[in-house]
């Protein structure tokens, strides 16, 4: 875990914003560490059609993070709001899922390239959860152990999945690039398959013949030194990328993204059974946020290692409905949730 405080920094930074079709908080707040290596960022544009959400979780610093943070969001929104003003000026026939993800994962490419030419970024890493509203399709593009979930009718609903070493396909990449993985971490020393940056772990040239890439190629170039794309690296920034379609599966009652020290603390189904109780309590996202941040506190287990770390999360409710309204869609989670239990509102 590293060096921590005697006694966690508590005081967060809450941002509490309400649009006509969606309401978003974000909370984050240090915690145990020494320093806050999380960062986040929102985009959402004027027509309320396109929105970005990122959640990043450095390591080894927090130069990382925040370059993310200050660059990916932005770059992944321009791309998309010109694809969707061309589509809502019908100067193209649809939204093309394809298009999109070619938009997400060449980002997180373009961005890891950025990265390796600052040269006081060179030992750091980060995680990456990025989720796009865009006309009727939520997208997630993660790379990391950082995750998003959707609630479905009171169901969390995986919209990203961690990457870790230990995971088969992983290991296979990781093997097959000439790493190793002991105790759950590559080479010993990193406990995520998949990040931004971590570039020593990156290594263009092998001349191990295990690599089915190198010996493909070998076959027609000979003895020439082949390069290994990105996508092959011990440890490869490319996203896993899923789409929850909402014309054709039920809006989500919200959406939660959030970096592994609140998922350290609380399974998918716990985070979202305890912030449905809450809505049916008439608690607003903001005090939501600001208890779940005081609760990983005081799960704070020296034993397991789990409340220590930095926390973020974004609690995002999409009222897209014609003519709902984000006090309509707090009454109505009130009236479900308390439905459910057999309570009248």
């Amino acid at each position: 875990m590293g060096q921590l405080l005697s006694h966690p920094i508590e005081e967060k930074e809450l941002d509490y914003k309400s649009y006509s079709n969606l309401t978003y908080c974000i909370g984050s707040m240090q915690g145990y560490r020494m320093t806050m290596e999380d960062a986040h960022n929102v985009k959402i544009n004027e027509a309320e059609n396109l929105a970005v959400f990122g959640v990043f979780d450095g390591h080894g610093g927090k130069n990382c993070s925040q370059y993310l943070a200050d660059h990916l969001p932005r770059l992944i929104f321009q791309r998309l709001n010109k694809l969707a003003m061309a589509y809502y000026n019908r100067q193209i026939d649809s939204l093309s899922l394809q298009h999109i993800f070619s938009i997400l994962k060449n980002s997180f490419f373009r961005l890891d390239h950025d990265l390796s030419h600052q040269s006081n970024l060179m030992n750091q890493g980060s995680t990456a959860t990025v989720a796009t509203i865009i006309d009727n399709y939520i997208v997630v593009a993660n790379t990391g152990d950082s995750r998003c979930i959707a609630s479905k009718n009171g169901v969390a609903k995986p919209l990203s999945f961690d990457h870790k070493p230990s995971t088969m396909g992983e290991r296979v990449r990781i093997e097959n690039s000439n790493g190793y993985i002991l105790n759950n971490r590559i080479n010993e020393v990193l406990a995520l398959s998949r990040a931004f940056g971590d570039f020593k772990f990156k290594l263009p040239y092998l001349s191990s013949s295990r690599n089915k890439y190198i010996i493909e190629n070998q076959k027609n170039l000979g003895e020439k030194l082949i390069t290994l794309p990105p996508e092959l690296f011990q440890v490869t920034v490319e996203p896993d990328i899923m789409v929850y379609d909402m014309s054709v599966l039920e809006t989500p009652e919200f959406l939660v993204l959030a970096c592994d020290g609140i998922w350290d603390c609380f399974k998918n189904d716990q985070l979202v059974k305890l912030m449905r109780h809450k809505l049916s309590l008439g608690w607003k996202l903001n005090k939501i946020v600001e208890y779940i941040l005081n609760d990983s506190l005081t799960m704070a287990n020296n034993y397991t290692g789990i409340g220590f770390d930095n926390m973020t999360l974004i609690i995002i409710a999409i009222h897209n409905k014609e003519g709902e309204t984000v006090d309509k869609w707090y009454e109505k989670m009130t009236a479900k949730v308390l439905n459910e239990k057999g309570i009248s509102s």
